[in-house]
């Protein structure tokens, strides 16, 4: 019995090695990551910030939906809110941090308690900055006589029927398309600039779906310029 066991140990104690190791792949950030990818385009290594940063660990993201609009452009915007919370709690190990969260609400009126304010629109010509703004686009502002991080005034419009560069033609946004705008404005509140680059990168001024079939991942691109200004404990 005993010589049995003898020989059954070095089994057992090379299956519990392979199992451990296991464990620790798995755990690492890189070989678990769901909701970013590695950084592949090494063109540009830095992404462009802006001035403001938030000062907060509990951002609220309100989001309205105007008459007509298919609930599935909710929630591909509320999940685009969601990809960067996941994004960076797993990037940075810290699940308890980095708490920016959507909702829905049924007016404009209500938006005006929120952090952030989502108008979701039926077409480009309702933005409030047409017709220079065409396409979604982000508004930064600070609430008058206040000059703190708190009171900023953040708003993010998107629209699923857009109108191409050349001013003329207009394009309904396939769902990956306005995805992609999604996930990009909420960049824009996080406190990213534009990519050098016009196309290639999800920070780049333009995306361009004749010739990308599906929507840019965030990337450790993104998430160590956020983690450079915020480091690992959140937004606060």
């Amino acid at each position: 019995m005993c010589k049995k066991l003898s020989l059954l140990a070095p089994r057992i104690m090379l299956l519990l090695l392979f199992f451990l190791l296991f464990i620790a792949y798995s755990l690492s950030p890189g070989f678990a990551a769901k909701y970013y990818s590695e950084q592949t385009n090494f063109t540009e290594t830095s992404v462009p910030m802006t001035r403001y940063n938030w000062d907060k660990d509990d951002i609220k993201s309100c989001i309205y939906l105007d008459d007509g609009i298919e609930n599935a452009y909710y929630v591909w915007t509320k999940l685009s809110v969601q990809k960067w919370r996941h994004a960076l709690q797993e990037y940075t190990g810290n699940h308890l941090g980095w708490n920016i969260t959507a909702k829905f609400v049924k007016s404009e009126a209500e938006l005006e308690s929120c952090d952030i304010k989502v108008y979701i629109y039926d077409k480009y010509s309702d933005f409030p900055d047409y017709p220079i703004q065409t396409g979604a686009y982000t508004s930064v502002g600070f609430e008058e006589g206040v000059g703190d991080n708190n009171s900023l005034d953040m708003r993010v419009y998107l629209s699923p029927l857009v109108l191409h560069g050349d001013g003329e033609t207009e394009i309904n946004l396939p769902p990956y398309a306005f995805r992609n705008s999604a996930v990009h404005e909420i960049g824009h509140v996080l406190g990213f600039g534009h990519m050098q680059m016009q196309k290639g990168y999800l920070m780049s001024p333009q995306f361009d779906f004749w010739q990308t079939n599906e929507q840019l991942p965030i990337t450790t691109l993104e998430l160590e310029a956020l983690v450079k200004v915020y480091g690992i404990d959140g937004f606060d």
